[in-house]
């Protein structure tokens, strides 16, 4: 279907369909001067009977797409928002019958799959026809197993927003208030972001921290343009001098991203339809878990199947985002939080998270968990702000033996050596040495020599590192003494 309605749109603006003989349902189709766009033609073609849509299907490979062949005008097509009209087939239970039909969930998905294979498809029947399409991530990770997904990652671009990204587009909303929006209008030029919320900082009322203004805001996102717009629309609507007061600043926040958790749950509804989140929710003790307190949320449950469900519960959360966990951060060096991206994890639960002392519950969702569950609300971890990439203050509780001991270091080099490598006589003196580290620093922690003169031992045995510090200088000193013999021997004969 999308290839026919790509190919009736493409052919019909280039005024290239006289002469076309296919089916009389196709052919009303093509002489409607009513539809123009790719849309238009799909959304009709839906109403085709099975049959008619077959014969469509035959026409389009031996008579509309022999047509884009020969086309040789350049032509892009943008095609947006596939997800939203297949969005019913999502928001409703699972298979429930509507007036149009069986609802499913893979309706969505392979609304959009289609249309990924066709843009494919288009690009090796006419290289001058271009399709720019968008499709959900959560569509497009169902590609990553099928054997052409590397040639479909070669033509995809995964829009992922930095937090970089993310403030520019916020400021650059934040500059299209008038001035008289601002709480500090003189700074607008220079910090407009202080402008318009009065303030650089704000104060964790738990932990005490003072957390930048701008990571506070997209703290309480799910790191979505859409999310952030969200939130500026809310503190849009706040006069200067409410906004000037942070407890009605942190108020506006909170409401949107409350409103940011109940359209996301509704987003992800078919995948956890089937789980009980509600009840999972109202027994979460806190927004900071450990490990056993995740698995005793497991075993409450009285039946094994129930405790099966409450585990699913969790994976799911984890893999929409929702549930984040403490990891250490090789490249930082320091344990962090981290909480996947809508759309970074697959929408069919594994059943597994990952091994973690302790598991976030997201900052959007503190007001949906509170109204099940109040005294959710009441156990506010007192030494960490739980957010994406936010360094974890806490020591995780993992079992590991610490071993602490002395160690003792000899460093050295050779007094004069630069001396012999200008007259070109080293060579001799950084083999004695190479040999006599190799030899006589056997048990070392480390030992190493560099430059050529240089030394450098470490041991756990003092007496051990001495004696082979007084060997290693023999020998360099014997290898000195054969050199200095044979300078001498040289100056005889002479």
């Amino acid at each position: 279907m999308w290839l026919t309605a790509i190919a009736v749109a493409v052919l019909k603006h280039l005024r290239q369909t006289e002469g076309l003989k296919v089916n009389p349902r196709l052919a009303r189709l093509i002489t409607d001067e009513q539809l123009h766009g790719v849309i238009d033609h799909f959304v009709r073609l839906l109403d085709f009977p099975p049959s008619d849509l077959q014969r469509s299907a035959g026409d389009t490979d031996g008579h509309l797409a022999p047509r884009l062949r020969a086309v040789n005008t350049s032509v892009a097509i943008f095609l947006d928002g596939v997800d939203e009209y297949f969005n019913k087939h999502i928001e409703s239970a699972r298979n429930r019958p509507s007036v149009a039909g069986e609802l499913s969930p893979d309706v969505w998905h392979f609304a959009q799959l289609g249309l990924v294979e066709v843009a494919y498809q288009l690009r090796r029947i006419n290289h001058r026809l271009k399709v720019f399409a968008a499709v959900r991530k959560e569509a497009y990770a169902r590609l990553q197993t099928t054997v052409m997904a590397q040639q479909y990652r070669g033509s995809a671009i995964d829009i992922v927003y930095p937090i970089e990204s993310l403030r520019e587009i916020f400021i650059n909303n934040v500059r299209l208030e008038k001035p008289d929006r601002m709480v500090r209008p003189e700074r607008l030029r220079t910090d407009p972001l202080e402008a318009f919320l009065g303030r650089t900082s704000i104060t964790d009322i738990y932990t005490g921290v003072q957390e930048n203004a701008f990571d506070y805001l997209w703290r309480h996102t799910l790191l979505r343009p859409r999310d952030l717009m969200t939130i500026g629309e809310r503190l849009a609507t706040l006069r200067p001098e409410e906004r000037r007061n942070e407890y009605r600043l942190k108020e506006a926040v909170n409401q949107a991203a409350t409103e940011i958790a109940q359209e996301y749950l509704v987003e992800i509804s078919p995948y956890v339809a089937g789980l009980n989140l509600e009840q999972v929710l109202r027994r979460l003790p806190g927004h900071v878990l450990t490990r056993d307190e995740v698995e005793q949320l497991f075993r409450t449950h009285n039946a094994p199947s129930s405790a099966l469900e409450a585990q699913q519960v969790f994976c799911a959360l984890y893999q929409v985002g929702l549930l984040g966990h403490v990891h250490h951060d090789w490249v930082r060096g320091e344990w962090v939080q981290r909480f996947l991206r809508p759309g970074e994890g697959t929408l069919q639960s594994d059943g597994i998270l990952p091994a973690a002392t302790h598991y976030l519950v997201h900052p959007v969702l503190s007001e949906v968990v509170g109204r099940l569950n109040p005294a959710y609300l009441q156990r506010i971890d007192r030494v960490n702000i739980v957010g994406h990439g936010v360094p974890w203050r806490g020591t995780p509780s993992i079992d590991r033996t610490v071993a602490s001991g002395m160690l003792f270091v000899l460093a050295g080099d050779i007094h004069g050596f630069g001396g012999l490598m200008r007259a070109g006589v080293d060579a001799p003196v950084r083999q004695a040495l190479e040999e006599a580290v190799r030899k006589w620093a056997q048990g070392a922690v480390c030992a190493e020599t560099s430059a050529g003169d240089a030394v450098f031992i470490v041991h756990d045995d003092p007496v051990a590192l001495a004696r082979a510090g007084r060997h290693i200088i023999d020998e360099v000193y014997r290898a000195l003494a054969s050199l200095a013999c044979g300078s001498l021997c040289t100056m005889a004969k002479c």
